[in-house]
């Protein structure tokens, strides 16, 4: 399983948020992540699937 593990920066710049704003999400558990040593990491799976999950249909 190949796992791509990305730093609180890179998750921020794909979701377009802030830094802060994506440490808010982590610290409200809305966003899965991966604490290792003293070191927080986001499988870019995840940060995909959150996106998808918050996208709505366009309305005609």
């Amino acid at each position: 399983m190949d796992v791509e593990l990305l730093t609180i920066k890179e998750a921020a710049h794909i979701l377009r948020i802030s830094v802060p704003s994506l440490r808010r999400l982590q610290s409200d558990r809305h966003i899965p992540f991966i604490k290792i040593g003293g070191c927080v990491r986001f499988d870019k799976k995840d940060i995909i699937d959150y996106l998808n999950k918050r996208r709505y249909p366009a309305m005609h």
